[in-house]
């Protein structure tokens, strides 16, 4: 049996040791004052637009500023912790984001920004105004790839976008604006930990740009990054296994210890009616015991899916979570950066930039190896050699030929081999120009153009059970020469060649052979295999070869090219109150994708319906196979849980785009300013037609303390690659409202070439105050509401057995039902045009700064900045079903498993105070309480919803000093200062097992942790 060493790119304690001896060395080093650089940043005007700002120019559209400092201050890891931090954010995909089943497959990024809770597909996220290519076929820009040595500031646009920026702007754009006249040396030297000794981290980064002559600049980046996993709960005693067991009145009660009552680590035997039912087996596989159930459990029969009980005081079971938390996967990262740009004279320069970056994960695979009726179930029989001769004797003194063995996987077996495991590897090149026109016609005009070409390659390793093989394996049988074999070798050797016999009762008692028989791939052997689209079947005639490794891999490549050109300047001296400028432009982008599947189960990964290649073998007489599981007997693939469907698609936009800037009124009475702003975007997608956005704004500066800013927008986005042309299928548990009962279904899921794209009308109201009486206060508070029309979704399975329920005509148009029984056989949960999605609420910020004199004189400033939001709305509205209004939830939802989150109100406010070279940043961060369902289907009421409030607090500390002519810091960081434990929010997934204590797209499960880094200017 292998066993997965976690790689580590750095030593963490020999650079722990090394950091804290340079940084004593500085400290005692001679002190010369070197003036940091402000962190918070009072308001300021930035573009939000296309049209070239002037000087005194504003926008009507909301926009938040964060400068690169302040990023590292709040979260020196990586731009993402420190983004994910601000409250305008929902939801953002990250390493350790909530992993529900299937999750693993349908998530954009490790890295991806989610404004509003509206999703990551319609949060536009650029680099320097330009697009970058998506990590999947599910959208999503990883941030993770940007080079975080090169970020000047990130802006956030959280006002209606599309007319401005381009298409799938619907909540919003995060621009990360990069330095491109960096010049001179830096470094940074980081590690970290937790303070339960996990979770170790280190980070290493370079920059440097200079001047070439007086005409040509040049400058790179390099950083590379190392996240170890954290694969359990020990040192976390906040972790109790909450989950939810029904009552006698059917509501979900929570409670600690909950564990299945299905199956266990050693082996569950489920045989109604006979004296084995509800027998565990023990450890070493020897003896069975009665399983006993608490006063606090389910009505269903032990070994039934659904039946969960709490061990609180007492009873028998094991928690799936307890061998392997996956609190954290391993993450490695690096990024290369490139920038260089020539004045070929004082009006015209061409620039050239280039960027190359990767990341890797690993976590084991949960459940790795499920054998509890989700829906793999195993049969034992009476002559199994490795069945304890006291149970033998039972089967034969009461004619049970055979039984039901419900287990799962462990890590001395089938668990320890499994894994999923993620590489991902961007490149990108962009060739621009910027041209000031200073004659003719167009003299002021700036003229703009730039070729973008990227290429993302992201493979998806998963080495699991093989349930193919399976079956065989666990048909132990005595040859009668004493040694045990696979029933099959003694009917047909070349049935199943090379089988070798496992034994799964207890835990460690499998061979090594066996667990390498039942798990993963040969490697070595060479596949020629032609090529199924789920879309087009077989017609694409399209062929594929390749050498297998051990797992099975899928391989997504997406291609992105990007034309833009555009130009910006006055068109007329105006009407008094000042120049109208104009913008125009048009823009070409080209997406392809070609995904594959390397899997020896189904090489052409056919998974179609009906007429889908079956890997697994059906119960067969004449080669000794029996026991099969008839649900896998009907699967497409041979691996478990692991359908991916392969992918051919193209999508081509052309876009055509006007924005103008009218001023109306100035140094009159009752504004100083009046200005108004009115853009629009055509744009022509290729299998949707074409689509227009536009934006209407007024910016009315009244005086020098007020301002008020309002915009009305259509926003759109046309369906991604994977709402297009990913299509798959697979199972679920889903509870049947008819039949009043829970059980497993087969579902088709994902992409629809017929969905339309998306409109949204988008408004905003804002005022500003920054009063004349204190100087250095500011403060903002921006109304918001955006409005999807056709949104393009999907309902998860056991949502559109509840939108059927409520009478949605369409939604019950994709059940199909069984004749006979009346039992559903069949869910479709292709993505759809939702008849509304609708996002409300208020942001409010506030800053101050001040030189203060708290400590008798020196450079001594102090500030603060707070950000508070409030959703009021997010709701969903599909067909004729009831409004569900998700604003306040941020548990685990135990109807779908999903996790929410979206509170009400979240605040982050930031205290920063500098004396002379030394500088303390606190941060607060609270989220309030919550719900875990807003809209239970039948069989998920809960007694009590509530999820608690979380308060987080965050110190930054850095010293700074000149040595040797170059400016050194020390910086430390504790993140969750307090060690704030986060708030129960139960759940228990019936087709996983297993309970879902914390929401961790949310709240931090980590706990205390702590980086200690240096960084160098020169």
């Amino acid at each position: 049996m292998q066993t997965h060493k976690l790689p580590g790119k750095f030593k963490r304690k020999p650079l722990s040791l090394a950091l804290i001896s340079l940084g004593t060395a500085l400290y005692f080093s001679s002190p010369v004052h070197a003036q940091t650089e402000e962190i918070i940043q009072e308001e300021v005007v930035i573009s939000g637009t296309r049209i070239r700002a002037r000087d005194g120019m504003s926008t009507p559209t909301p926009v938040t500023t964060i400068g690169k400092e302040n990023l590292d201050a709040m979260a020196p890891g990586s731009l993402m912790d420190g983004l994910g931090q601000l409250p305008q954010f929902y939801s953002n995909e990250t390493v350790n984001s909530n992993q529900s089943r299937g999750i693993w497959y349908e998530r954009g990024s490790f890295g991806s920004l989610n404004l509003r809770g509206l999703g990551i597909n319609r949060t536009l996220t650029l680099m320097n105004g330009r697009r970058v290519i998506s990590s999947s076929a599910f959208g999503g820009v990883d941030v993770n790839n940007f080079p975080e040595a090169m970020v000047k500031t990130v802006e956030t646009v959280t006002g209606g976008a599309s007319a401005a920026y381009g298409t799938d702007a619907v909540a919003g754009v995060v621009n990360f604006i990069l330095d491109t006249k960096f010049e001179g040396f830096e470094a940074k030297l980081q590690a970290g930990e937790t303070d339960r000794s996990d979770g170790g981290n280190s980070e290493i980064s370079v920059a440097f740009g200079t001047d070439i002559g007086d005409k040509a600049h040049i400058q790179f980046s390099y950083e590379i990054a190392s996240q170890d996993a954290i694969q359990t709960y020990a040192g976390r005693d906040w972790y109790q296994s909450w989950g939810t067991v029904p009552n006698a009145d059917g509501l979900l009660e929570v409670h600690p210890y909950v564990v299945s009552a299905s199956s266990t680590y050693n082996g569950l035997i489920f045989a109604p009616g006979t004296p084995l039912q509800g027998m565990q087996f023990s450890r070493d596989g020897q003896s069975i015991s009665p399983y006993i159930l608490s006063s606090v459990a389910t009505p269903s029969p032990v070994g039934v899916p659904p039946s969960r009980h709490s061990i609180l005081n007492g009873g028998s079971g094991d928690d799936f979570n307890s061998q392997n938390a996956n609190l954290m996967p391993e993450f490695d990262r690096d990024a290369f950066f490139v920038y260089a740009d020539y004045a070929f004279s004082e009006n015209f320069t061409a620039y050239v930039q280039a960027l190359r970056a990767s990341n890797e994960t690993w976590q084991y695979n949960q459940p790795g190896g499920s054998f509890h009726g989700t829906p793999t179930t195993l049969t034992i029989f009476q002559d199994n050699a490795y069945l304890p001769d006291s149970v033998r004797q039972t089967m034969i003194d009461n004619d049970i030929d055979s039984f039901t063995f419900r287990r799962m996987g462990s890590m001395s077996d089938i668990l320890g081999e499994s894994y999923l495991a993620t590489e991902s590897e961007l490149q990108s090149i962009t060739a621009g120009f910027n041209l000031d026109i200073d004659n003719g016609a167009f003299e002021g005009w700036t003229l703009s153009g730039y070729y973008q070409s990227g290429e993302n390659e992201r493979q998806l390793k998963q080495h699991g059970l093989r349930v193919d093989r399976i079956f065989a394996a666990i048909d132990a049988v005595d040859n009668g020469s004493g040694e045990i074999v696979c029933r099959t070798s003694l009917f047909d050797p070349n049935a199943f060649p090379g089988c070798e016999p496992i034994n799964l009762f207890g835990q460690g008692n499998a061979s090594a052979a066996a667990v390498d028989y039942v798990t993963g791939f040969e490697a070595g052997e060479q596949i020629n295999t032609p090529l199924y689209f789920a879309d087009s079947g077989f017609d694409l005639g399209r062929n594929y070869s390749y050498t297998t490794s051990r797992e099975k891999i899928n391989i997504a490549t997406i291609n992105q090219d990007v034309f833009e050109i555009s130009a910006s300047g006055e068109i007329s001296e105006g009407f008094g109150a000042g120049p109208i400028d104009l913008a125009v432009g048009y823009s070409n982008r080209k997406e392809e994708i070609f995904q594959v599947a390397q899997d020896v189960t189904n090489p052409a990964s056919n998974h179609g319906s009906p007429g889908g290649f079956t890997p697994v073998s059906c119960n067969d007489d004449d080669i000794g196979l029996r026991g099969v599981n008839p649900p896998d007997c009907a699967n497409t693939v041979g691996v478990q849980y692991s359908k991916i469907s392969n992918i051919d698609g193209e999508i081509t936009v052309d876009e055509l785009f006007v924005e103008t800037q009218i001023p109306l009124l100035s140094e009159v009475a009752g504004a100083e300013s009046l200005s108004t702003n009115i853009a629009a975007r055509w744009a022509d997608y290729s299998g949707s037609g074409d689509v227009w956005a536009w934006k209407g704004g007024l910016d009315w500066q009244i005086n020098s303390q007020f301002r008020a800013r309002s915009t009305l927008s259509r926003d759109v986005r046309a369906a991604n690659l994977s709402e297009r042309f990913d299509q798959t299928g697979g199972s679920a548990s889903i509870f049947d409202p008819v039949q009043s009962a829970e059980y497993n279904v087969t579902i088709y899921s994902g992409g629809n070439p017929e969905v339309a794209p998306e409109e949204a009308d988008t408004f905003t109201a804002g005022v500003v105050f920054q009063p004349d009486a204190i100087e250095g206060l500011s403060m903002s508070l921006d109304w918001y509401e955006v409005e999807i029309d056709g949104a393009i979704g999907s309902l998860t399975p056991q949502g559109v057995v509840n939108a059927c329920q409520a009478g949605d005509a369409s939604a019950c148009a994709r059940i199909t039902r069984d004749a006979g029984t009346n039992n559903i056989i069949l869910v479709g949960d292709q993505f759809v045009n939702i008849d509304q999605e609708v996002a409300s609420g208020i942001d409010l910020e506030v800053s101050y700064s001040t030189d203060v004199e708290w400590f008798g004189g020196g450079d001594e400033y102090f500030s603060i900045r707070s950000f508070i939001s409030h959703l009021r709305e997010r709701s969903e509205t599909s067909g004729d079903a009831p409004t569900i209004d998700r604003a306040g939830q941020t548990g685990i939802e135990s109807s779908t498993f999903q996790a929410y989150a979206l509170p009400d109100y979240k605040f982050t406010t930031q205290l920063n105070y500098q004396y002379g070279n030394f500088d303390v940043f606190l941060q607060g961060r609270y989220i309030s309480s919550g719900t875990n369902e807003n809209s239970p289907g039948a069989g998920f009421e809960m007694v009590d919803s509530s999820v608690d409030t979380a308060f987080y607090t965050d110190l930054n500390l850095s010293y700074s000093r000149e040595v040797g002519g170059a400016n050194w810091q020390v910086f430390a960081n504790i993140a969750n200062l307090l060690d704030e434990d986060p708030p129960v929010s139960a759940a228990y997934d019936v087709f996983l097992a297993r309970t879902a204590q914390a929401n961790t797209t949310l709240f931090d499960v980590l706990g205390r942790r702590f980086t200690l880094g240096i960084r160098v200017k020169m």
